[in-house]
Parts: structure tokens; sequence; C-alpha cells
């Protein structure tokens, strides 16, 4: 006789010896964008002559992000999941060991590389695995493991500053790069432990990707970027061209392609699918302008210790994970949207008021903040995108939402560094406030305008 009191087989088969490994490695990414707030100041200081260091290693880790994570999905639908996650450690590891020995800022550059291709994996593999689980029992992929995954990101990119603080303020800048090894160690360690086994190779199996939508792409977020890091010596209008010629490129080839890297026929036909991508650029903007600036504000100005300044983005991790579990339709939701877009604006006006005689506990505050509309907003513009999006199309409409959110953070770092210059000083943070606020007014009377249309 069957045992009435026995779980339901989606709670036993995905239980956490299945979650752990996919929740570890959906963390790293994240993790290594933010460990590396606090260190970008020593290592500025460790190259003092390259000024665009900072924009260099923030935004190689997102583009190769961008264009990893479309490609690693494939990969992982064809090779199998754990195959992929595996060899993505061995890229994380390689990385790690680079940028320990780095010598000069183009390898320093390379290892961030490395570790974006490495980290990427951990999102696309771990919905592969969810998925085929799901399909073997014959339900729907549970909900609450995507909030799960979205969780973790959330609160693994708040943990990430206190730590790198610590890595950096005791150990060295170095750290933040090899602390990868033994985290790629025990990924791939609980990978083989805990992870399905892959299905044997076909030999028709053969992932297809679009190579001349990835190379335009990277070429013209690569174009855009050296214009905007270039502003401070003048507007370069060969560069403003060559990013507006490959862009146009980009979409005349994708327009052409029959699995393209980037579905514009699908965000052109679906305008409240475009508007969720648009506002998930804006938000994501906004937000890693933020979190890059506040740390090497609070180490510059107010002289907190390296090992310290990454906990004044802490209290974004309880405000993010909190506000994540939030309603994200009705009524509710509306209003946590509302609450989110408040909060940006209200972190964005706090800008103007750090000075000298700001506290540690203001800039705490300011940051409680920041985290409601990181973990609302984020989980809102999920929920729209799968809302909007075709059923047949979910997993490419999730891909775009991701690279719009990877848009949003390259093209911060170009932006944040032609504003501060390396100077954090009151001046520039105010010049700073003074660009966010406008975006964070217009994206909520934007959604004001779309909630009483609805």
């Amino acid at each position: 006789m069957a045992d009435r009191t026995a779980p339901p087989a989606s709670l036993v088969c995905f239980d956490r010896r299945f979650l752990l490994p996919l929740l570890v490695a959906a963390t790293l990414n994240p993790m290594n964008s933010a460990m590396l707030a606090t260190a970008l100041v020593p290592i500025g200081r460790a190259f003092p002559q390259q000024e665009a260091i900072a924009a260099w290693l923030i935004a190689t880790l997102y583009l190769t992000a961008a264009v990893a994570q479309p490609v690693l999905g494939g990969i992982a639908d064809k090779l199998g999941a754990r195959r992929t996650l595996l060899g993505g450690m061995g890229f994380l590891a390689a990385g790690a060991v680079l940028g320990a020995i780095a010598f000069d800022p183009w390898t320093l550059i390379a290892s961030r590389a490395l570790i974006g291709f490495g980290t990427a994996v951990g999102f696309p593999c771990a919905v592969v695995m969810i998925r085929q689980r799901s399909e073997h029992l014959g339900i729907e992929p549970p909900a609450r493991l995507l909030g799960l995954l979205s969780m973790a990101s959330s609160a693994s990119m708040a943990v990430g500053p206190p730590l790198g603080g610590v890595l950096t303020g005791l150990l060295g800048w170095r750290w933040v790069f090899l602390i990868n090894l033994p985290l790629a160690i025990v990924t791939a360690a609980l990978a083989i432990w805990l992870s399905p086994a892959d299905d044997r190779l076909r030999r028709e199996s053969r992932a297809r990707f679009d190579l001349p939508g990835i190379a335009l792409f990277t070429l013209a977020m690569t174009a855009l970027m050296l214009f905007l890091m270039n502003l401070a010596k003048g507007v370069h209008v060969g560069g403003l061209v060559a990013a507006t010629l490959l862009a146009a490129s980009l979409v005349i080839v994708e327009g052409r392609m029959r699995e393209p890297f980037i579905d514009f026929r699908l965000i052109i036909a679906n305008r409240a699918l475009a508007g969720t991508y648009a506002h998930h650029v804006l938000l994501n903007f906004l937000l890693y302008c933020l979190f890059y600036s506040i740390p090497q504000w609070a180490q510059a100005w107010l002289h907190v210790p390296i090992e310290q300044s990454g906990l004044v983005l802490l209290p974004v991790a309880v405000s993010s994970s909190l506000a994540s579990l939030a309603p994200t339709r009705g009524a509710w939701g509306r209003a946590m949207e509302i609450a989110g877009l408040l909060s940006l604006i209200v972190t964005s006006g706090g800008l103007f008021l750090l000075d000298g005689s700001t506290t540690l506990a203001g800039l705490i505050a300011l940051t409680l903040l920041f985290g409601i509309g990181n973990g609302a907003l984020n989980m809102v513009n999920q929920q729209r995108m799968l809302d909007h999006a075709p059923p047949d199309r979910s997993g490419t409409a999730a891909g775009l939402l991701r690279t719009a959110q990877y848009c949003g953070a390259i093209l911060s770092a170009p932006f944040t560094a032609y504003l501060l210059g390396g100077h954090f000083g009151p001046e520039p943070m105010k010049a700073l406030g003074l660009a966010l606020l406008p975006i964070a007014a217009l994206m909520l009377l934007l959604t004001l305008r779309r909630l009483r249309s609805a």
C-alpha cells in the first residue's frame, strides 16, 4: 500500500541534494561581478598608467557572459548540462590562476574574460537540469526553483563586496581572482557528486550557433564602450559611427537568421516584451552605477578600510532577498513595483547628500533602499517577461532578458568612469546622482502610464 504521507514527487526529485550544486553555480557570476567593487581602488593603484582599467575589468566580465550564456545554453542542451558545467569550472579555474599572476592590465582583463565565460555556465545549466528532470517526471518546472535561483543570485551579489573587501584588505586584491580556484573545485565536486549524469553523446549532437550575430554584438558593444570611455578626451566621431554601423548591421543580419543570437523579430512583434527589455536595461544600468560607485566612495572619501568598505552593501542582500519574495502580480505586485522605483529615486537623490559629514549609518540606510529596488524590480521584470513571451519562445525570451541585464551593466562601466574619473569627492557623486535621478523618474512615469492603461 502506498504511503499516504509521502511527499509529492516534485519535492522528492528537486530536493536539497539536487539543488545545492545548481544554487552554488548560479551564484558565481554575480558574486564575481560584485567582489571586484571593493578591489578597484587598489587595482588602480597597482596600474596607475591605465586610467580606464576599472571600466574594462567591469565590462569584460559582463560582455563575455552576455555572449557566453546563450551559447553555453545551447551546448548544455546538446552535450549535457553536467558536462558543460564541469567545462565551465575549468575555464573559471584558469581565470583564477591567470588573475593571481597577472603582470599587466591586459593579462588581468583576459583573466576576467575567462572568469566571465566560466561563471556563465551556472544559470543555463541549472535551467536545463530543472527542465530535463521536470520532463522526466511529466510535470511543469516548479516556479519556486527559478525563484530560489534568482534569490541566490541577488544575495550573492550583495555578499560579494564584503567578501571582496575582506580578501583585498587582508590578503591583497589578487585574492579576488584567486578565490575562484577553490570555488571552481568545490562546484565541480558538487556537480560530480550530486548532479544527474548526462545521457551518452550522440554523433548527431551538434550545437549550432549564430556566429555572425555573436561577432557583431561583441564588436558593437566594444565600439560603444570605446566611444564612451574616451568621452573625457572629446567626442570621437569615428567611434560613434563605427558603433552605429555595427549595431545596424547586427539588426539586419539577425533579421535574416533562422536561429538568431538576438531575436529582434520577437522583440519588434511584441511591444510589451520590448518594453520589459528596455526597462531591464535601464534598471540594471542604474543599479550597477550605484553598486560600483558606493564602495569606492566609502574607501576614498570616508576612509573606510578596504576590508570594511564592502559591508556598506551588505544591507542590499537583506532588503533584496525580502523584496524578491513580494508578490509580482495583482494589486500588491503593482504596489511593490512602484515602491521599488521610488526607492531608486530616493537612492539617486541621496547621492546629492554625500559629503564629509556622511556617517556609515547613513550610507547603510541608503543601500537598504537600493536593495528594495534591486530585489523587487528584477523579479517584476522576470514575471513580466514570462507573462508576455510566447509559450514556445520562453527560453529565447529568458535569454534576451539576461542579455538586457548585461547590456545595462556593460554601459554602466564607462559611464561611471567618465563621470567620476577616479575622483570620489562630493561633486562627482552629485554628478552621478544628477544623471541617475532622471532615469529613475522616467522609469516611474512610464510604469505608472503602463499600469493605468492595463
